[in-house]
């Protein structure tokens, strides 16, 4: 792809401090390396708009801070910045990069001034921008306060308190003190900024606390007196941290000071200074690299930008594709494809517009028939020729219509959980199913975005909350179930309700008809498509209904039979 476009992919660190890890991060630009650590509880993607500004002077490269966005953990309940520094140093490893200059905001400036310390032959200079510079009783103050857990609550309120909470750090600084003193003078963003940065921390979980306590708990001074590389420290006019650029005191000489004016002449400031020492040349792109016994990601390049993929290629045979449904991505059916791990090669794509692939469908035109040629368009660089089939609700369309397509490339075709619906059930679904969600400025669609997603366990339809369309099968409401599939809902950024509605239109009695491939209809005992998945069974005998535990990760065993494992 073009440089001047912002790309994702994946770095893998086959061996490091915390084990194996993948780290994401994005990538754009031209000329000399400039590696960008962004802010928390966000992501790269508070990068972009830096990136979008820097990319003609330099190669701009943003990971996703351990935890946080789609980068692994370190998997420790505590780190100190200098862990997320070596964490760092562990991400140029895996690209190649023996030496680069680094720029970071907030979170990521006290990334930048550790690797300043403890690494500086690994950095041409550093750029802090935002740092923070705590007294003891400040920093005691804000460990204990700034910091409460996140747990997702089986009504959906953590979501509510999330919300307030994301509002209230642009209001007060820190958020829980309702004083005049802590007051700030920012504009409230409008609600979409704001449930983006929400998504990130939804994200990251209770994670969130790691990255923040690293960056609250560092004696900022004393390193600032430490550094060893050139580093420069500043804060925008309007940045809550400006005041603490007052605090440094007895700086190294490789230090520089300087207040910054607004955050473009911050921007302009830090840029300047990073050019001035001369960054070294951007390494070579390096593939990602698999990791054993786990489903490691990769992005893969298609005709309009990129899809997100989890793999796994332990084993030896045909692959098969698991496919998530209308409201997920691949980590909804992780549970499912890891089943296959040491049986079969196993890949998870998330579909165009889903679970952070970019929507390469023609625009206006989202069909299952679209979805299965972007499935297509994927599979060379995946290096698959032929295949197996797993898909989930509506992500067994996609199967089947891949099989209809390329009839020589799908052997084996496994339906769950299947839409067989009359055409007044697929008018109803069409016409009520999917309301269309957006973010309002008190943070009510959250709400309404947890009921629906819960109410699908409950209900069925789930807008049908009456006595006849309650669900007598085993309850399925898991806290943390639902808690996913609202951020699987949300970042999908619409394409779930476009999603719903492909799979509604989609004739499916006419395309099994004609499906000549061997094909199992399956569901486990929980889910509410299993009767119409059972009638589908007995509407086209030549093709069994297997019964599936209700745990998705034993599905591979119970489907070995069907698929010749």
């Amino acid at each position: 792809m073009a440089s001047n476009v912002i790309t994702r992919h994946f770095a893998t660190i086959e061996q490091g401090r915390w084990g194996p890890r993948q780290v994401h991060y994005r990538k754009a630009g031209k000329g000399p390396l400039v590696i960008l650590f962004h802010q928390s509880p966000l992501s790269s993607r508070d990068m972009i708009a830096t990136m979008e500004l820097w990319k003609d002077d330099f190669t701009c490269i943003a990971p996703d801070t351990p935890g946080f966005g789609l980068s692994d953990p370190l998997g420790v309940p505590r780190a100190e910045m200098s862990d997320y520094a070596e964490a760092a140093v562990e991400f140029m490893d895996a690209l190649g990069i023996e030496k680069a200059a680094v720029y970071g905001f907030h979170t990521g400036a006290m990334v930048s001034a550790a690797l300043a310390v403890a690494y500086p032959e690994r950095i041409v200079c550093a750029a802090a921008n935002g740092y923070v510079i705590l007294t003891e009783q400040e920093r005691a103050a804000i460990v204990e306060n700034y910091l409460p857990a996140y747990e997702p609550k089986w009504d959906g309120s953590h979501l509510t308190w999330l919300w307030a909470r994301m509002r209230e750090q642009l209001i007060f600084f820190p958020w829980y003190a309702k004083t005049l003193a802590e007051r700030l003078d920012y504009d409230i963003p409008p609600p979409a900024h704001l449930h983006a940065g929400l998504l990130d921390f939804m994200r990251s979980g209770d994670h969130y606390r790691v990255g923040y306590r690293a960056a609250f708990t560092m004696h900022s001074d004393h390193a600032l007196q430490q550094a060893k590389a050139p580093l420069l420290v500043t804060a925008s006019s309007t940045d809550v941290l400006a005041k603490d650029l007052g605090r440094v005191r007895r700086p190294s000489p490789k230090v520089t000071v300087t207040p910054g004016g607004t955050g473009p002449e911050t921007l302009e400031l830090c840029r300047d200074f990073l050019r001035r020492h001369k960054p070294t040349a951007a390494p070579k792109p390096v593939p990602t690299k698999a990791l054993p016994c786990r489903m490691w990601q990769q992005y893969i390049d298609v005709p309009g930008g990129q899809l997100r993929v989890r793999r796994n290629d332990d084993a030896t045979g045909r692959p098969v594709l698991v496919q998530h449904d209308a409201a997920g991505s691949s980590e909804v059916v992780e549970a499912l494809a890891r089943g296959f791990i040491g049986r079969r090669p196993v890949i998870a794509i998330n579909l165009p517009g889903h679970g952070e692939s970019d929507n390469v469908l023609p625009k206006g035109k989202v069909t299952v028939t679209g979805y299965a040629k972007a499935v297509l368009a994927a599979l060379p660089a995946l290096g698959v020729k032929e295949f197996d089939f797993v898909g989930t609700w509506g992500g067994g369309l996609v199967g089947l219509e891949l099989a209809l397509l390329e009839p020589a490339r799908v052997r084996k075709l496994v339906l769950a959980d299947m839409l067989y619906f009359d055409d007044k059930l697929r008018k109803d679904l069409a016409a009520n199913y999917t309301p269309d969600i957006q973010p309002v400025w008190h943070g009510g669609h959250l709400l309404e975005a947890w009921h629906l997603m819960r109410d699908q366990g409950l209900f069925w339809p789930w807008y049908d909350r009456t006595r006849k369309g309650a669900i007598r099968q085993p309850i399925n409401v898991d806290t943390q179930m639902v808690n996913r599939r609202v951020l699987e809902l949300f970042r999908s950024n619409g394409m779930w309700r476009q999603a719903y509605q492909a799979h509604f239109a989609y004739p499916l009695k006419s395309k099994l008809a004609k499906a000549k491939l061997p094909m199992a209809f399956v569901a486990p005992s929980w889910d509410p498509q299993l009767a119409v998945t059972q009638q589908a069974a007995r509407d086209f005998p030549k093709n069994p209904f297997i019964a599936m535990p209700d745990d998705m990760a034993k599905w591979a065993g119970a489907l070995a039979e069907f698929l010749g494992d």
